[in-house]
Parts: C-alpha cells; structure tokens; sequence
C-alpha cells in the first residue's frame, strides 16, 4: 500500500491530534460521545475524560443559548463564536462549525471546533484603528447605499456613526461637487480595477464646508466582493496651502509685473532729467530726477508690501475695529482730515494685515479727497464698511483695484490692489460704492461676521 495512505488506527489518530481543529460527536441532548485526540492540545483536556459530559457544561453562560440552538440545529447558520473553559480554567474563544454530513437519523451531531482567542483581540485592534484612524472608512454596495461606516466620523466629520449608517452620504457633498462625485462613483461600479481619488467639499455637522479627499475602489474578491470600499480624509489644511500658495504666485506675478513695467516710467524720467541737467547744469532738471528718485521710492515700498503681504490662519484673532483705526490713523500724514469711528463690534482678522488695509484706505481717501476729508470707520451686521466725504470714484470703480492704477497725481497705484489682496486672503468679498455725501464708500463683507 502506498505510504501517504493511512496503515493503523493509530497513524489515523496521529493526524487527529496535529489536526488545527477539535472533532466532536455528541447525542442530540449535545453529550459527547467522541472526541478528537487535539483536544488535549488546543484545550488541554484528556480525551477520555470528556466522553459522557455535556459540551455545554464548558460553555460560558451567556453564549450557552445561542451556542445550543446553533448545534442542535435551531438557527440557520451553521456556525458560531464563543467563549469556552479550557482545562486550566481560562475563558477562550472558539469557532465550531457544523458538519454538513450529520446524520440525524443515527441521533448524533458531528462538528469542529478550534481556537480563535486572537481573532476579538485583533477585532479590538481593528476597531481602535478605525475609531482613531484620520481616515473615514466607508463600504457602498452597488446602489451606493452604506453598509458600513467607521466609528472615525464622529471624531472627523462630527456625525454619529448609526446616524451617517442609514443616510445617502451624497447628500453630505457640496452642490458643486456631487456630478463628479457621482460620475466618479459609477466609474468604480461599471470598472473593478478603477481607483477613485475625489476632492470635494463635504458638509461637516457644524454646518461648515470643509474639504476632504476620497479614494475608492471596488473590490474583486472576497467577503466584500462587488462592494465599493472608500477611505475618506479631511484635508481641508492642505487647500488652505494650496490657496495661500496660489495667492503669492499671484502676488509674485504682480509684483513682476509693477517692477518691468510702473518702475520704467520714473526710470526713464530720471535718465533723461539727469541727461538734461548734464547739459544744461539747470537746477530744475535735479529737482525733476531728485521727484522721480520719492516717486520709486515710494514704489517700492507698496511693491514690497504688495509682494509679501499674507494672513497666517494661526493669526486670525477678535480685533477692535475702533482701537485699530486710530492706531492706523496715527500713522498715516493726515493733514486737517478727520477720523470718526461708529465701530460696534469687533471683527475676526489679521490684525497686521487689517492694519495695512486701513492705512491704505486712510491715505487713499486724503489723496484723492483732499486733505481736510473726514473719514469714517464703522461696522455692520455683515462686516464693516470704510467712507469719506471726498470727491467719490468721477472715473468708476471697473480699475480700482487694477495694479499701478491710480487718477492722483502722488499715487503709486498700490494702495486698494493690496487692500484687495487682503481681503482675498480673508476670504472676505469688498464692494466699492458711492458715499451718501458723494464720497467714497468701501464695504466689506467677512464671512466671520
């Protein structure tokens, strides 16, 4: 007889003790009426010693029940997790499964059981992961309704998790957003090997958009077969660079452009006035040049401010709109103008960069409306608003914040675009309009107010 064949009982009974699982027959009232040699072991008990005892009476008593009704029968699945006492008195898990095969008629049940103690502990484990992970782990079927989500978007979106269970999470995605998010989601149904990475805004439970990435994809294989599974991440953060970074590329640009192109005028005007005075030694010649050196200057330093002007989210704080504009004003040669304040209410800001936007306003309004214009500070319900009492925008407003635009004579043309760009770093939206008296009117609109 070949040697891979089993010659005697007791080769037979060797390869049941090496066996990775206990084989049990008991009676119908689940008495044991044999057990595998690995009994001793994976549970350390003699297999002598459990013959005639009822393999219940090992079981702990809260899973006794569910264990009965799985072994006898009664329940539809044909298998079951639970808590057994080994021979040293420890509570381990084990997974039995029925076999297929029992005879009924010979009134015997015939199932395996082996150990599986590590398998709650890595369920603990995996639990703890998806709980505290930074990732929302997500599984859709084929409809895109969820069949799981983990316990992690409490902590990252601020929903509870039976809560987001039962919802359509589409409903969560931005207005802007939910086209390619649903064609996206299609394209991971309709193609298997298809790996989804989506940005989107997603509606936190504070109310607040914030911005988060997805990746999907579905899977081919397994348990979770046809299913699509999507971890999703806040990365609302990483945007905020990106913006800020968007925003000083911009400014770069600008200033690239202000140096080749509003530093050429005075540049030119001195190279000729100083050609001029060469030749003629005429002292208005030097006082032309000695205009056009103030002049770049003065360029400059707007240059320089509009080049390295930002908001550092970190430095976003409760600014006294009242307090600021007389320290603004303070630095700003105001002539005989005034300043009158009907400051309410605090605003959220950058307080350096607030600070830049009212002395530019500040020096704006006595430009261009004279150096006994009265300026008033003052806020709203929706932000705050900056006017005077001057000569108003006689060109319109469709240049204002334009680089190297200006309609004053002494003006370098930088003041408002930098306020502009200030604003935009707030996120803040500015409106330039009419006075009542026929001045100059700046509002602005904070999303924070």
């Amino acid at each position: 007889m070949p040697d891979q064949y089993l010659t005697s009982t007791d080769d037979f009974e060797a390869v049941l003790a090496e066996a990775p699982s206990v084989l049990t027959v008991t009676d119908t009232e689940l008495v044991i009426r044999f057990v595998s040699p690995a009994i001793e072991r994976i549970l350390g008990y003699d297999m002598e010693s459990l013959v005639g005892t009822n393999w219940l009476d090992l079981v702990h008593p809260e899973d006794t029940d569910r264990v009965r009704a799985t072994l006898v029968g009664e329940r539809e699945d044909d298998g079951t997790e639970y808590r057994f006492r080994n021979a040293d008195g420890d509570w381990l898990w084990l997974e039995t499964i029925v076999s297929t095969a029992t005879e009924t008629d010979r009134d015997c049940r015939v199932f395996t059981s082996r150990d599986v103690s590590d398998r709650p502990r890595f369920e603990a484990q995996f639990h703890q992961f998806v709980t505290h992970t930074s990732d929302v782990l997500t599984v859709f079927d084929e409809q895109g309704s969820v069949e799981y989500i983990s316990p992690s978007v409490e902590r990252v979106l601020g929903y509870e998790q039976e809560e987001m269970q039962d919802s359509d999470l589409f409903e969560y995605v931005h207005p802007d957003d939910l086209s390619t998010a649903l064609t996206e989601f299609g394209r991971m149904i309709d193609d298997p090997g298809y790996v989804a990475v989506i940005e989107h805004r997603y509606r936190h439970a504070d109310g607040d958009w914030i911005w988060a990435e997805s990746r999907g994809q579905q899977v081919a294989s397994g348990p979770l077969e046809d299913h699509v599974v999507v971890t999703t991440r806040d990365i609302s953060e990483r945007k905020q660079r990106e913006q800020e970074l968007k925003r000083q590329n911009q400014r770069l640009e600008r200033f690239s452009d202000a140096i080749s192109h509003d530093l050429r005028n005075p540049l030119d005007v001195l190279d000729g006035s100083l050609e001029l005075a060469r030749e003629t030694g005429e002292e208005a010649h030097f006082e032309r040049a000695e205009r056009s050196i103030d002049r770049m200057y003065t360029l400059i330093d707007d240059l320089l401010v509009l080049a390295k002007q930002g908001v550092d989210p970190t430095e976003i704080e409760t600014v006294d709109l009242d307090a600021l504009s007389q320290r603004a004003w303070s630095m700003v040669d105001t002539q005989n103008a005034t300043l009158e304040t009907v400051a309410d209410d605090s605003i959220k800001a950058d307080e350096g960069a607030m600070l830049e936007l009212l002395e530019n306003l500040f020096r704006n309004a006595i430009e261009h409306g004279g150096d006994d214009v009265t300026v008033t500070v003052g806020t709203e319900p929706w932000g705050f608003y900056v006017t005077d009492d001057g000569a108003g925008f006689q060109d319109g407003t469709a240049d204002l914040f334009e680089p190297g635009y200006s309609t004053a004579d002494e003006g370098t043309g930088f003041g408002l675009c930098i306020v502009e760009q200030i604003v935009d770093a707030h996120n803040w939206e500015v409106i330039a309009t009419d006075s009542e008296s026929g001045g100059a009117r700046f509002e602005f609109i904070c999303s924070d107010s």
